[in-house]
């Protein structure tokens, strides 16, 4: 005979795990991709079970249709692609299944079930963000002391070594303890903020934690993180008046550190140095000037008469392959691959995971444009490093106009919630302040950035996404 405590016992026992399962998702984010996928995979289906069996309250915000027709169109738009007869048909004949473009496409479409799922159990109280912001807390207070360490004695924790200008923490050989932290760190900062603010000593924990957290994104060696990361600070001194005080004067602290730093490390100082100089627009224009007196760079272009026409390699060019951008970093000429992958098929793209394939093509189609030095200005990589390269390149202008719909919905939520957080200082809203802040870091298009569709990134923009619609008309959070 079952027990009626049994019943209840069990029933508590889904919950917890559906729990569980939310509140650990950064975790899974060190231990890496495979486990991720399979944590995402469990999440989703624990959910649906407990969705179905308890008959929870379901609400379907209309704004995720327009991520339905993206996802729709997209996993069309690449079975055409990749089904035609072509290079990119060809090259994929020997992948596995599990790593086709195709299939690859199809299951985007969990991230959509993702986010109606976090918003099914936020509005029926079964998640908060506390728990998820104390559990970040943890994982990057960890991962932070974990790369400092790693400095210092040149192991971390787990004996792993240093990687010279990089200091990698637990992620080993993946350069990705900075773009980590930046992502994650900031729950940890709202975390102490909400549960510390009427203590006597929350300001110096504030501080205490928000520059601990700063030195481990700088050591970590990424330098696009750091950037992003003072970013989101500066936004928080603009928007949050409760919070300009202790962000400022945290801010003080890590640059005096950071100088401190840099004055007795030499490969630190030489990495943040060339960094700004590459995104010093007047280094760009100064530079451009000088290669236009020099005229040592000269690219030949050819019109469809065979005429042929030589202009200098600078910023102030006719057309984008003349503008130089990030020189040094290899990024510009990857920017003016997707570009010209973009130009070929402009209304829909070429489908998911078509850059790796087709940039190879880029060269030798434009030859004509290849400077007399020798040097191309095309390169070749994964993805584009810029989400919305990539998706001009692989869904065209109506896939990206889509998503940057999408977006816009997004700004427009996080509007009214910073609006409504201003206005009344609600000490819940202050929770949804670091999900509107890594969200906008997220699509802000000026910026390097990893593939939009891979796991991790995924999983991480539609978790967010999934929070900031699930708070509509929630007061639990």
């Amino acid at each position: 005979m079952i027990k009626l405590k049994d019943i209840k016992n069990q029933k508590i026992n889904e919950i917890k795990l559906a729990e569980i399962l939310f509140y650990t998702f950064p975790l899974s984010f060190i231990i890496g991709n495979f486990l991720l996928s399979l944590h995402l995979l469990l999440f989703i289906v624990t959910s649906l079970f407990l969705i179905k069996k308890e008959q929870l309250t379901i609400r379907f915000n209309n704004s995720y249709w327009i991520l339905i027709f993206f996802f729709l169109y997209f996993f069309l738009s690449t079975t055409i692609q990749f089904q035609s007869p072509g290079l990119l048909n060809e090259t994929i004949q020997g992948w596995p299944f599990e790593n086709q473009p195709i299939f690859k496409s199809l299951i985007l479409f969990r991230f959509i079930i993702l986010i109606i799922i976090i918003d099914i159990l936020f509005l029926n109280k079964i998640l908060n963000l506390q728990k998820l912001f104390l559990f970040s807390l943890v994982c990057t207070s960890f991962v932070s002391f974990d790369v400092i360490l790693q400095y210092i004695t040149g192991f971390d924790l787990f004996g792993l070594k240093s990687h010279g200008s990089h200091n990698t923490g637990p992620f080993g050989n993946e350069i990705i303890a900075g773009g980590y932290l930046q992502k994650f760190s900031f729950f940890s900062f709202f975390y102490i903020f909400k549960n510390f603010q009427n203590k006597n000593y929350s300001a110096s924990l504030s501080i205490f934690i928000i520059v601990f957290h700063f030195i481990a994104i700088l050591l970590a060696g990424n330098r696009m993180p750091m950037i992003l990361s003072l970013f989101g600070c500066f936004l928080i001194i603009l928007f949050i008046k409760n919070l300009r005080l202790v962000m400022s004067l945290s801010l003080l602290i890590f640059i005096s550190i950071f100088f401190l730093l840099a004055k007795n490390d030499t490969k630190l100082k030489v990495a943040y140095k060339s960094f700004v100089n590459e995104i010093n627009i007047f280094n760009l224009v100064e530079f451009n000037k000088n290669i236009n007196k020099k005229k040592d760079i000269v690219v030949t272009e050819v019109n469809k008469e065979g005429k042929k026409t030589k202009w200098s390699e600078g910023i102030f060019k006719k057309n984008w392959e003349g503008i130089i951008i990030l020189d040094n970093s290899g990024y510009n000429r990857i920017y003016r691959t997707a570009i010209a992958i973009w130009k070929e098929q402009p209304l829909f793209g070429f489908g998911l995971k078509s850059f790796r394939i087709k940039c190879w093509e880029v060269g030798p189609k434009n030859a004509h444009l290849q400077p007399e030095s020798g040097i191309s200005i095309f390169s070749c990589s994964n993805h584009p490093h810029n989400y919305y390269f990539e998706l001009l390149s692989e869904s065209g202008i109506i896939g990206t106009g889509l998503m940057v719909i999408f977006f816009l919905v997004l700004l427009k939520k996080s509007f009214y919630y910073l609006k409504k957080y201003n206005q009344r200082i609600n000490s819940e809203i202050i929770l949804l302040i670091p999900i509107i802040l890594v969200l906008f870091i997220e699509i802000w298009p000026i910026r390097s950035s990893g593939s939009f569709f891979t796991t991790s990134s995924a999983t991480f923009f539609w978790l967010n996404v999934g929070i900031l619609f699930a708070t509509k008309k929630n007061k639990s959070l």
